[in-house]
């Protein structure tokens, strides 16, 4: 039963709302950056243990896995994180829904492997995505979970869940990696992770669900949760109709190069958008109450984060090079290219990352169902041209799409939202100014040190000289936006007063 536990309503003041998300974002930040550290040194030691074709079939498999997994709580979640109040009997509802379902998709896919894997002529892939299917049920019983704790700010439980989930599915892959398991490593790895993520939400939360459901609150939550399963499923396809279109045309070698490039531009945005986006939507939820501090709150962290995201994915255009073969080794050289053309997808990330979060959080999902709708069709229609012209040329077609939709995501920010476009686009100047700059010092190093460096010894230089640069630039050029990080680092660390200036009182820890 749930006696421990109370829902939380929304709503409070300035100050409170800051040290809270401040706090919520730090939290955030040793989630996502010591789990993808810890992802990606285990990444490094399986890419020299693993051939491409190993990571290819897991990377076919996990298509259909992710697309299982977006339906598992059909948008319950995100519905208990928007509404300002909820009861135990929304929760109840919510998490038996998301066990049904997960316990439903695992049989149904255990049925349709053999099919599945007839039909795209991979006879491996059969026994990797019956076993891959228990994933849904670990969803199914975290679901839940997870989305009280992001409602109620509670970063801490979710990064100590992460890490652990992290350290114990990373110690099984590297293992049978080692002791040649090849696929199957990969496999082990993600159910691991996905067990001990399970345990420790159920040992770190305190609501427990009871036998209870009511009819009337799942049809209040599934009138918002349609909504982002929609969008959610329209998501999946445009960012895996590359995966399945080049497993099936090409086959699970040129995949396994292309999920390694790629996997070099998932990391980047967990690093670097995922961290605020995760607390973007809780926060912006709170002040749905008052759409003038909600777009203030929406140009302040476009601002912010556009300082990380910006020379962050340029930077890593111009490095992914001499990036990949000092990661993952020579043979790997093929997945640098396709990596140095998605990460060009960098611009359209820092002025579009938490539109989605933003329109949710105002209440229109259908808007953002909308663009993801026209998000999907494009990608997919790309993807089907450039796909027998190579991996390199199915991520310019991602990328290429992303600036063609940059117009409209604008306009209904603006429309929609509230957000004007000419003030928001003001907001990035000062960081893309300094960004330029990065960019020219890092070819600058290239064309004068690149016949005389290895690739090591290059990409060093290149960080340095680039960090250094846009660092100085910023500085001189921005320096509100560099205020605004140190306050936001001021508030994350400060220690909580007896009332915040607003005369709240703090919120419990």
């Amino acid at each position: 039963m749930s006696e421990g536990w109370t829902p939380e309503r929304h709503g409070e003041g300035d100050g409170a709302l800051r040290g809270r998300v401040a706090r919520g974002l730090t939290w955030t930040v040793v989630d996502t950056w010591g789990r993808q550290v810890l992802n990606l040194a285990v990444f490094v030691v399986l890419a020299r243990f693993l051939a491409p074709d190993d990571f290819g079939v897991v990377a076919l498999a996990a298509v259909f896995v992710a697309l299982a997994q977006v339906v598992v709580d059909q948008g319950l979640g995100d519905a208990l994180i928007q509404r300002r109040e909820i009861t135990r009997s929304h929760v109840d509802t919510a998490f038996w829904v998301a066990v049904v379902t997960g316990l439903l998709l695992t049989v149904t896919t255990v049925l349709v492997a053999g099919p599945v894997s007839a039909f795209l002529r991979e006879p491996a892939l059969e026994p990797v995505l019956a076993i891959l299917s228990l994933s849904f049920v670990f969803a199914a019983l975290s679901s839940i979970q997870i989305a009280l704790l992001r409602r109620e700010l509670a970063f801490r439980s979710l990064a100590l869940r992460s890490i652990l989930a992290s350290l114990g599915g990373g110690a099984v892959g590297v293992v049978l990696a080692v002791l040649g398991a090849g696929a199957w490593a990969l496999v082990a790895q993600q159910l691991v992770a996905g067990a001990v993520s399970v345990v420790a939400l159920w040992t770190l939360s305190p609501w427990r669900p009871s036998w209870s459901f009511s009819l009337p609150q799942f049809r209040e939550l599934f009138g918002f949760g349609l909504n982002i399963v929609g969008s959610d499923l329209l998501t999946f396809l445009s960012r895996n109709g590359d995966n399945f279109l080049i497993g099936a045309v090409l086959g699970t070698t040129p995949l396994g190069f292309y999920a390694v490039g790629y996997r070099l531009l998932d990391v980047t945005q967990v690093l670097l958008i995922n961290v605020a986006r995760k607390i973007s939507f809780p926060a912006f939820s709170r002040l749905q109450h008052d759409p003038e501090r909600m777009v203030r709150a929406y140009l302040q962290v476009t601002r912010t984060t556009s300082a990380l995201i910006l020379p962050g994915y340029v930077g890593m255009a111009l490095v992914a090079f001499e990036l990949v073969p000092v990661l993952f080794g020579a043979r790997w050289q093929a997945s640098g290219e396709v990596a140095a053309v998605l990460f060009l997808i960098g611009p359209v990330l820092s002025l579009q990352a938490f539109s989605g979060s933003y329109l949710n959080a105002v209440g229109r999902p259908d808007v953002t169902l909308r663009f993801r709708l026209i998000t999907t069709a494009t990608n997919v229609i790309g993807f089907l041209i450039a796909v027998p012209f190579g991996i390199v040329a199915v991520a310019g077609a991602y990328v290429i799409r992303g600036y063609l939709l940059l117009p409209l995501n604008l306009y209904w920010l603006r429309v929609h939202g509230g957000v004007p476009t000419g003030a928001y686009l003001a907001e990035l100047r000062g960081t893309g100014l300094a960004t330029l700059l990065m960019a020219a010092a890092v070819t600058a190093t290239r064309l004068l040190a690149g016949d005389a460096l290895g690739p090591a010894p290059l990409l060093a230089l290149q960080v340095v000289v680039g960090a250094a640069t846009f660092v100085a630039a910023v500085w001189i050029v921005d320096r509100r936006t560099v205020r605004e990080l140190r306050e936001l680092v001021g508030h994350a660390f400060r220690r909580r007063r007896a009332a915040d200036p607003d005369g709240d009182e703090p919120p419990a820890e």
